[in-house]
């Protein structure tokens, strides 16, 4: 019996334990038969892309499991500041105001939905971004606008290589040396 209260406690211990949880990331999986090494590439996700675009967050409206707003309410997991996966949110939305584009001709205004997972691409409202922004399918909202975490996106200066490698692609395309794929796809 002491055995078995002693498990009972670790279980209970363990599930309130934080844990570290890596997103998965779609054609990094060698075990599926569309596994790609180039999937992330950055010549590849601008193809993939709607929008590659230089922007800055301006404002961020986080939802409830229902799809509806609901602010964010303290405690969140672990103490975080935001929720990490595991918190009552669906996720948040994030407008950021199109400072540049590489790719597609966006409005100046895009609001972008970022799943509550382990796997979110994580905004800070004021901080300036190079974005990759695709359309996916998400459960209550729909298709949504949205920012692989996985891929090349990131904040800026952080991104500068990146950066000059899409300005170089992007004037590939131009000269009509580089055809992008699918561009201004409908969402």
């Amino acid at each position: 019996m002491k055995h078995k209260a002693a498990v009972f406690l670790f279980l209970i211990v363990a599930s309130w334990a934080p844990i570290a949880v890596n997103a998965y990331c779609i054609g990094w999986d060698k075990s599926l038969p569309n596994y790609d090494p180039k999937y992330y590439s950055v010549p590849y996700e601008l193809n993939r892309a709607k929008y590659v675009i230089a922007a800055r967050a301006i404002s961020e409206t986080w939802i409830g499991e229902d799809g509806k707003e609901k602010p964010l309410k303290p405690p969140l997991q672990n103490g975080a500041a935001k929720p990490l996966g595991f918190d009552p949110y669906l996720g948040a939305y994030y407008d950021v105001q199109v400072q540049r584009a590489f790719k597609g001709s966006p409005p100046t205004r895009l609001r972008l939905f970022c799943e509550n997972s382990t796997g979110r691409f994580s905004f800070e409202v004021g901080a300036e971004y190079l974005l990759f922004v695709t359309g996916d399918t998400f459960d209550v909202v729909g298709r949504k606008l949205s920012v692989d975490n996985c891929g090349n996106s990131a904040p800026m200066p952080g991104a500068q290589t990146t950066l000059q490698l899409v300005e170089k692609l992007s004037r590939d395309h131009i000269s009509g040396l580089l055809p992008f794929v699918g561009a201004d796809r409908e969402e």
